[in-house]
C-alpha cells in the first residue's frame, strides 16, 4: 500500500471516530509531505493508486473514491461531491468539479475539465471535457499497470 494511502486511511479513521483535530495533524503531514491536499473526511476505497505517489492532488472532503481507481498527479476533485465509481482512471492535471459522477471503469484524459456526470465505460476529453470514445474496456490497461507494479 502506498505511504499516501496509509495515512490517509489513518486520517479517515480518527475523523470516523470524532478525532478531527488529530486528523487534521495528519492532513497536515500529508500536505507537507506529498504537496497534496486529501482530507480525513473523504472516503477512498481499496486499491486506489495514485500516480508518484499523489503529488498535488487537491480532494474535497466529500469525495468518494471507489476500488480500483487510478489518480495522476495534479488531479483536482473539487467543489462538490465528486464520485468516482469503481476503476476509474484519472490522468495528469484532470479536474472534475461539481457534485459529479463518474461512470464504472471511465478514463479521463489529462488536462479534461468534467462538469457534467459521464456514464460507464468511456473516454472523456477536452476542455470542457466531453466523451470522445463509448464502450471502452480498461481491463487491458489495469493488467499493465499491474505487471508495472509487480516488476517494480
Amino acid at each position: 500500500m502506498q505511504a499516501i494511502l496509509k495515512l490517509h486511511s489513518i486520517s479517515h479513521s480518527l475523523h470516523r471516530r470524532g478525532f478531527v483535530n488529530f486528523s487534521r495533524l495528519v492532513d497536515v503531514f500529508i500536505r507537507i509531505g506529498f504537496s497534496a491536499a486529501i482530507p480525513g473526511a473523504a472516503t477512498i476505497g481499496k486499491n486506489v493508486f495514485f500516480h508518484h505517489g499523489g503529488i498535488g492532488v487537491v480532494f474535497n472532503k466529500k469525495v468518494i473514491i471507489e476500488d480500483g481507481c487510478e489518480i495522476g498527479v495534479h488531479v483536482v476533485l473539487g467543489s462538490g461531491a465528486c464520485h468516482l465509481k469503481k476503476n476509474v482512471v484519472v490522468h495528469a492535471g484532470a479536474k472534475i468539479i461539481g457534485s459529479i459522477t463518474i461512470g464504472e471503469g471511465s478514463v479521463i484524459a489529462a488536462n479534461a475539465v468534467v462538469l457534467s456526470d459521464m456514464p460507464a465505460g468511456c473516454l472523456i476529453a477536452g476542455v470542457p471535457a466531453v466523451i470522445k470514445r463509448t464502450d471502452i474496456d480498461i481491463s487491458l490497461h489495469k493488467q499493465r499497470t499491474v505487471n508495472m507494479a509487480t516488476k517494480m
